[in-house]
């Protein structure tokens, strides 16, 4: 008795825990409904209709509504219309509809309550005409929904499986078509010009052919004879279509059909964009890139990375020979661990006929200017590390010769604001002639009236910037002759601290590449040989420096004794970007960096101040340049009443002279008159500009 209660208390506490505590484990798991199409697969030929049906599996639960949007290629396939005659859809929100521009199909509806459960019910069928030939791919999009019967509308699509169609022609009805050119009709092919044969038979009094656009042709009833080969030269990018019949003893026969696939246009330029930057600390940069074919679409995007200095070329653990990485075939966006130094990034699409467009981009790994170490300190580049304790001391000294920057810009403010408080006459400037003013008015008894008008508040310091600024700084080749090879790696430029690269293609795989580099002053020259690989590719990356100056280059193939005529020569520029100490290099844009950050620290230095001080002068500047004017203009009118005086009462000293002789006494006046009146002359001729300069 006692155990059964004892196992049902433990029922009880287990079921309080997953119904109350843990309500989510009590909940039944709910399985994600799928849409699928059927067949998935197949084969269908031109002109031909098929039909593919859309499914539902539930997953076990019972749903209630439906939204399914397909995608299909409206240049491969085109709806002839879907069928709703058998569905488990109930209720149609909206009729079923189509585009064959878009390439695009919707069913939307619904099932009353309690739902549908089932594991491949039929929502319809959508009948299919082939256009051309090809792969179609019948795809579900990922905006349906298959919502739950639970008040709720709850989403639970989890699988979506569409379809992938071959498209071909029909089956040969005339005569049997062969192209030793063009051998695979699913293949596409660079090469424009296009033989054709088919077989004769011993009945057969003519053929009748034609080439165009249409996937399904009829050639008219007009012989060509009965030659059994033809050959069409230039022909366009795109997919042609060969058709042919033959003329028997009584009519003609049926019609063969033969695809044609060309494309000898690259896939279009692009860019490679590296993130964050084509010259960044990160180590991990991300290649993005993507571009687009005309013709055959892009196949394929290869990736190569080549090293352009030392430590490049240690990280990618190349020995400076032949041994830089191969391309390799990548996607869109590619990411690869990297360590410090300077790369030359190559990126190629290929499209489906094999040709390709090749775009380059100078990557440079640089250390972070300033990195925090923890428990140790501050990082300068990747190299020098500062401890925490010179960090602090470095920092307090900056404080305490800014607080005394800082602090001598503050006195020399109260200074000019001391000035202006203390009036105009009594600046430096103008005091002292203010008092010769005075004493002279005195003297010959006049007075000042009014008084002088106030100059400006103090001494200010004019900081003009004059435009000051600061610069830191395609035919199969002939085998009875050996082609050149052909140079598609090759910079224009490079500095004398980066690698040299070159590379390209030749007519011969297994073979040997002569490269020649020849200094166009000195005339001194060197040559280095490299193996072409199986396809004929081959590239070399030089294990030295150039030094500065002007080159060219040129190359031969060597197959076996025969050689090759020199190729065009290519011009190469090698700039001075390196100090070279015996084997060692030391790079001006550490030069750079260095003069740089003594700117920056100067900069953020004197930033408070000039801008401080260059934000008050403006402000006050024009109440100074009029108060000096008035000021000025004051005193030039109180030295023009003075000299009228003196000049009249030295008139009177002449006439006196002209009617008798002068005593001493008068003598010293007129004397002490002239000198006056020259004193006072002297002060009337200032400008404002003289005042300016004094201060």
């Amino acid at each position: 008795m006692k155990r059964a209660t004892l196992f049902f208390l433990a029922f009880a506490v287990s079921a309080f825990f997953r119904l109350a505590v843990f309500p989510a484990l009590a909940m039944p798991d709910i399985t994600a409904a799928s849409l699928f199409v059927g067949p998935a697969t197949g084969y269908y030929t031109v002109g031909s209709t098929f039909t593919v049906s859309l499914f539902l599996n539930t997953g076990g639960q019972s749903v209630n509504a439906i939204e399914a949007n397909l995608s299909f290629p409206p240049d491969k396939l085109q709806v002839v219309t879907p069928s709703t005659g058998k569905s488990l859809i109930q209720v149609w929100v909206d009729q079923p509809s189509y585009s064959n521009t878009e390439g695009s199909l919707r069913f939307q509806g619904a099932i009353p309550t309690p739902g549908i459960n089932t594991q491949s019910g039929m929502i319809s069928t959508v009948t299919f005409r082939v256009k051309k030939t090809g792969v179609a791919a019948v795809k579900i999009l990922d905006t349906s929904r298959v919502l739950l019967n639970d008040g709720k509308g709850t989403d639970i699509l989890g699988e979506r499986t569409g379809g992938i169609y071959e498209l071909i022609l029909p089956p040969p009805a005339g005569p049997l078509v062969t192209s030793p050119t063009h051998p695979d009709q699913a293949r596409w092919y660079s090469e424009d010009t296009v033989s054709l044969a088919w077989v004769r038979g011993a009945d057969v009094r003519g053929f009748s052919y034609v080439l165009n656009d249409s996937p399904i042709d009829t050639p008219d009833d007009i012989s060509e004879g009965l030659k059994a080969n033809v050959s069409y030269k230039d022909l366009a990018d795109s997919i042609h279509y060969f058709h042919i019949k033959s003329l028997g003893a009584d009519a003609w026969g049926g019609v063969t059909h033969y695809a044609i696939n060309i494309d000898k246009t690259p896939p279009a330029a692009f860019e490679v964009i590296i993130s964050p930057d084509a010259r960044t600390s990160r180590k991990q940069p991300i290649f993005d890139f993507a571009t687009t074919d005309a013709a055959s679409g892009v196949n394929h995007y290869e990736f190569k990375l080549i090293p352009l200095d030392e430590g490049a070329r240690k990280a990618l653990g190349s020995d400076g020979s032949t041994d830089t990485p191969f391309f390799i075939e990548v996607s869109s966006p590619y990411y690869r661990e990297l360590d410090l130094g300077r790369y030359e990034v190559v990126v190629r699409a290929y499209d489906m006929a094999g040709n390709y467009f090749q775009t380059e981009k100078k990557l440079t790994i640089t250390p972070a200017i300033f990195e925090f170490i923890r428990g140790e300190g501050l990082s300068f580049r990747g190299g020098l590390v500062i401890s925490w304790l010179w960090v602090w001391i470095f920092g307090l000294i900056s404080f305490v010769v800014l607080y005394f920057v800082g602090r001598k810009v503050w006195r020399w403010h109260r200074e000019v604001e001391h000035h202006l408080e203390a009036g105009v006459h009594n600046h430096p400037s103008i005091s002292g002639k203010f008092e010769i003013l005075k004493e002279k008015m005195k003297e010959y008894g006049k007075e000042i009236d009014g008084k002088l008008p106030l100059l400006l508040l103090g001494i200010c310091v004019s900081l003009v910037f004059n435009g000051t600024t600061l610069a830191f700084g395609a035919t199969t080749p002939q085998p009875l002759a050996v082609e050149p090879p052909i140079v598609t790696l090759f910079p224009e430029s490079i500095s004398n601290d980066e690698i040299l690269f070159i590379g390209g293609r030749a007519g011969a795989p297994e073979a040997e590449v002569i490269v020649y580099i020849q200094e166009e002053t000195t005339g001194e020259s060197i040559s280095q040989t490299v193996k072409t690989d199986k396809d004929g590719g081959w590239f070399y990356s030089f294990p030295r420096f150039f030094n500065a100056g002007e080159y060219i280059a040129w190359t031969q193939l060597r197959v076996g004794e025969e050689l090759s005529p020199p190729s065009a020569k290519l011009e190469l520029l090698v700039a001075p970007t390196a100090i070279q100490f015996g084997e060692g290099r030391f790079s001006y844009e550490q030069f750079y960096f260095v003069i740089l950050l003594i700117l920056l620290i100067l900069f953020v230095g004197v930033l408070g101040f000039i801008g401080y001080h260059l934000f008050h002068h403006r402000k006050k500047q024009k109440i100074l340049l009029k108060e000096i004017k008035e000021a000025e203009d004051s005193v030039r009118r109180g030295f023009l009443v003075l000299r009228r005086d003196i000049e009249s009462e030295l008139v009177t000293v002449r006439k006196l002279r002209g009617s008798r002789e002068l005593e001493m006494e008068e003598k010293t006046r007129e004397e002490k008159l002239v000198k006056d009146l020259e004193t006072v002359s002297s002060f009337i001729g200032k400008e404002v500009w003289d005042i300016e300069k004094s201060i």
